[in-house]
């Protein structure tokens, strides 16, 4: 498992007009057992946290603590990363967050302007580990989360020097981020993230179906998402489930 800063792949500081690649791979765990399973399937990043919490609700500190040992006792493997939970929460925690995470994430709900959203992710980039990226997230239904919409944060992010973003759901009722930006919407903020040169991740409640239609949906393939990031569609049941060998691996077929 890597111990140090994003592989090249990920460390790209803006994105290119190069041929599309195809995506990368993004599962949620719960745990080291978990993400055990999920190394199994050619997953390209581990996010924990905790599903029966919410969207971007944390694991327990304790468990990244034995994710990083894994990590650092392995040589190549998936990249690690972790939410934080939402806005406060997410501050308070960012420096007990091992070096040996990637990514971290922290929810915007609350932060309703943007001098607030900045606000917040600077105090939570001024407390992570200096290897460790802030990934900025987007809330499909912005209102629920009591934030800007998911273009405004997009940009916001943009000039704020964010090299990432993930577009997610705050409420997980069923519907999907796809469900609820539609396919004109969803194409424009795939074409603002590649006119910015922004990475973006595409999750909230999504399944294979809608995914292996991406193209339909978003026709151009530069502008379709870099990564796809699932929970729900890969367990068994609904999202606070285990995950399902057989979903998984179909998954992987479909994606590579």
């Amino acid at each position: 498992m890597p111990t140090n800063a994003p592989s090249s792949r990920f460390r790209q500081a803006a994105k290119t007009p190069l041929a599309p690649v195809k995506p990368e791979w993004l599962v949620s765990v719960r745990d080291l057992a978990e993400a055990k399973r999920a190394v199994e399937f050619d997953v390209a990043i581990l996010d924990f946290k905790e599903p029966r919490r919410g969207a971007l609700a944390p694991v327990a500190v304790q468990i990244w603590r034995q994710v990083a040992s894994w990590a650092s006792a392995g040589k190549d493997g998936p990249l690690l990363s972790a939410a934080l939970g939402e806005s406060d929460q997410a501050v308070g925690l960012a420096d007990q967050l091992p070096p040996e995470f990637a990514f971290a994430k922290a929810g915007p709900s609350g932060c309703n302007d943007p001098d607030q959203t900045r606000g917040m992710w600077d105090a939570v980039r001024a407390r992570l580990p200096d290897r460790v990226e802030l990934v900025a997230v987007a809330y499909a239904d912005h209102r629920s989360a009591d934030c800007l919409p998911a273009e405004q944060i997009l940009d916001l992010a943009a000039r704020h020097g964010f090299r990432r973003i993930l577009l997610d759901t705050c409420e997980k009722n069923g519907r999907s981020s796809i469900d609820l930006l539609g396919s004109s919407r969803l194409l424009n903020l795939g074409r603002q993230a590649h006119q910015q040169l922004l990475w973006w991740s595409l999750a909230g409640s999504i399944t294979r179906d809608q995914v292996a239609g991406m193209a339909k949906l978003i026709p151009p393939p530069e502008f379709r998402p870099d990564c796809f990031a699932v929970r729900g569609d890969v367990c068994d049941g609904d999202r606070i489930g285990t995950l399902c060998p057989d979903k998984m691996r179909q998954w992987m077929q479909m994606l590579h």
